[in-house]
């Protein structure tokens, strides 16, 4: 029986999901399967991750989103304490990229609940779902999804009405999910809704991790993710007695909000999953999966994509003029420094790059126009004369004897490096005037990991290790490679075994997420048509 998971979170949904999409994949082809889809929590992230991850195994990615969506609409920030019309801030919703139209709406979508719904999370509404939903197949999503909740609140009427609306707007594309751990009754209530209104129903795993042994680091995950007040009789002493490591969180984290204890969402094979639903439910929730699969199309994979902004005149023809213009204001019109010129520009030239000098060139002209402080340059480009000349860089390569093969090497095609500082207090304005002057500009998003000292501290904080133990033995610690190789802290491993273990096993997946301190993408299309877009302190500070 062919079945395939449509519903799976990678660490890029952070602190929820436990492993990599390289780590899912693997789980999938061993379990047989040759498809799995990537749904993380309001993040496209792990995409390209994943499109890396499928080729190296010669599994089919299916790229998608586990959406928040408002059941108001985007714009609606009422806290939950404010509503009184049986309404959340947000419910779930699995969209599926069909092929690359789809995914350029999956995309748009994600980049809307950024900048225009975000409320606790980002935030799509049916309005936006309707006018960029083609492309895209719909699964009705979990518990939190809005037609079980519909159910759960004893509303059958709204979830009719729901599954109407999806049914007429994605008709063949729109799938109700059900899973194992569901109450018995929502599932039964799904079922009759489906056969009621004439859609297809797909199982899901709704999975969080890759492999069954991996179920209590995944638990470890959540304890530091939703910090649980703990039971203030339990000490680590207390809670090494117990054998059971479910029992043993169970003893000291009594009341967690989220516990995937008593279910199984790891990336289970047919057997497993059929097995957990049991012999009442239809073949077809796990036939379906693979209807899914064979509508979906191969993605696009961008690479060495030239997206900077072209001035309307030849990018090449302005940057040789402007450099010549340059080459006589300082006084260096001489054979020397012309043929240094001709040879920097014909390499520059050659790779496509001149867009690029120019885009940098206006940065920095404006910047010191601004009063705004620059450095001189430093690194490989200053051993660039047309960096020199465009006033990138305040240092003669020629002078100084630089050289620019350094800068630019001619058997990459990747662009150089061009480092430049600009005052911390005004770098804002330079990254405002990059938006004003050439509107798809964009940060970087950055992803910190569990690692070094930090990732025993996680570990020594899930088993209620105490904090001067920790700090004793972390003391002129720097690295995990420093821990564990230190005869010093051969005590506290001996000690506390467990955290050890957990610390190893936690380390190289993704804690959080952050913003570059001074990288900018800059494009001269919209960056969501290749990149997703995401926001962090504000709606207006999008990254990339």
């Amino acid at each position: 029986m062919n079945f395939t998971h449509l519903h799976v979170h990678s660490h890029y949904s952070l602190m929820d999901g436990l492993c990599s999409p390289h780590e899912l994949l693997s789980a999938a082809k061993a379990a047989g399967q040759s498809a799995m889809a990537i749904t993380d929590h309001g993040t496209l992230a792990s995409h390209r991750d994943m499109q890396i991850a499928a080729k190296e195994l010669g599994i089919k990615p299916i790229l998608g989103v586990e959406a928040y969506i408002s059941s108001t609409d985007r714009f609606d920030k009422r806290d939950i304490k404010s509503r009184d019309d049986n309404t959340q801030v947000f419910n779930h919703i699995i969209l599926l990229a069909k092929n690359n139209n789809g995914l350029k709406n999956i995309q748009k979508l994600s980049e809307i609940a950024w900048t225009e719904g975000y409320y606790r999370k980002p935030r799509i509404d049916l309005e936006v779902l309707d006018e960029y939903g083609d492309g895209i197949i719909v699964l009705s999503g979990c518990l939190n999804g809005l037609i079980c909740k519909a159910l759960e609140r004893g509303d059958r009427a709204k979830a009719v009405e729901y599954t109407n609306w999806f049914a007429n707007r994605f008709g063949d594309d729109f799938y109700i999910e059900v899973q194992s751990h569901n109450p018995a009754e929502i599932n039964k209530a799904l079922i009759e809704i489906a056969d009621e209104v004439g859609v297809k129903l797909v199982a899901t795993g709704d999975c969080h991790y890759a492999t069954k042994d991996q179920k209590a680091l995944e638990e470890a995950l959540l304890i530091l993710s939703t910090k649980p007040d703990s039971n203030k009789d339990a000490t680590y002493d207390s809670g090494r007695k117990i054998k059971n490591i479910f029992d043993r969180f169970n003893h000291i984290y009594p009341d967690r909000p989220i516990s995937f204890q008593d279910i199984n969402v790891y990336i289970q094979s047919y057997d497993e999953i059929s097995n957990d639903f049991g012999v009442e439910y239809p073949e077809d929730i796990y036939l379906n999966t693979q209807d899914i699969v064979d509508k979906v199309q191969e993605y696009e994979f961008h690479e060495n994509l030239q997206l900077l902004p072209k001035p309307k005149t030849d990018a090449h023809e302005q940057l040789l003029k402007m450099c010549e213009e340059a080459l006589i204001q300082k006084g260096l019109d001489n054979e020397q420094y012309r043929e240094r010129l001709e040879e920097e520009l014909q390499v520059i030239k050659d790779k496509e790059f001149s867009s690029y000098f120019l885009v940098v060139g206006d940065m920095v002209r404006w910047a010191k126009d601004s009063e705004i402080l620059v450095g001189p340059g430093r690194g490989s480009a200053a051993g660039s004369l047309v960096c020199y000349l465009m006033g990138i860089t305040e240092v003669d390569p020629i002078k100084y004897d630089l050289l620019f093969f350094r800068f630019i090497n001619p058997e990459r095609n990747d662009f150089p490096d061009i480092d430049t500082d600009f005052m911390d207090r005004r770098r804002g304005e330079v990254k405002e005037f990059l938006r004003k002057k050439f509107k798809n500009v964009a940060s970087i998003s950055t992803y910190q990991y569990f690692k070094d000292k930090g990732v025993v501290r996680d570990a020594a904080r899930v088993f209620d290790v105490p904090l001067g133990e920790v700090n004793k033995a972390l003391k002129g610690i720097e690295t995990f490679e420093e821990f564990e190789s230190n005869r010093n802290v051969d005590w506290f491993k001996q000690k506390y075994p467990e955290v050890i273990e957990f610390a190893s096993n936690l380390r190289g997946r993704i804690r959080s997420v952050g913003i570059h301190a001074a990288g900018v993408v800059v494009a001269k299309d919209p960056i969501s048509s290749y990149a997703p877009i995401e926001t962090r302190s504000d709606s207006s500070d999008d990254v990339s």
